[in-house]
């Protein structure tokens, strides 16, 4: 979104203030004054100034990613539910060992009859 200003360097340096009677404004200060300004000025112009382009891009590259994270999450769900009763440890245990000699003969079993087990969902 572009940034929105009210007056640019050329508005601000071509500005004359009114003539005052009685309290006149030094003319040099103001003119100080006034350049500190357009440098300010231009400095946002350079660097603030994102085009509404740019900006709806990015937006929708958020909503995607956003979309993406939730499919991600809802798919860690999945596994966490399909992978709870795994157990934790690290350490070989027998109980661990029970199970493997057991898919073991389970997927012998499945050879055996003609399926294969890495197809099987």
């Amino acid at each position: 979104m572009a940034l929105k200003l009210f007056l640019n360097s050329k508005t601000i340096l071509e500005y004359t203030f009114p003539l005052a009677k009685a309290n006149a404004y030094n003319a040099e200060e103001v003119d100080r004054f006034l350049d500190m300004v357009i440098e300010d000025y231009k400095v946002a112009e350079a660097n603030a100034i994102i085009s509404l382009d740019e900006y709806n891009s990015i937006k929708e590259k958020v909503k995607t990613l956003e979309k993406d994270k939730r499919q991600i999450e809802v798919e860690l769900e999945k596994y966490k539910a399909r992978f709870i009763n795994i157990k934790t440890s690290d350490n070989v245990t027998t109980d661990n060992i029970e199970l493997v000699k057991r898919i073991n003969a389970l997927e012998k079993f499945l050879w055996s009859n003609g399926f294969n087990p890495n197809t099987i969902k």
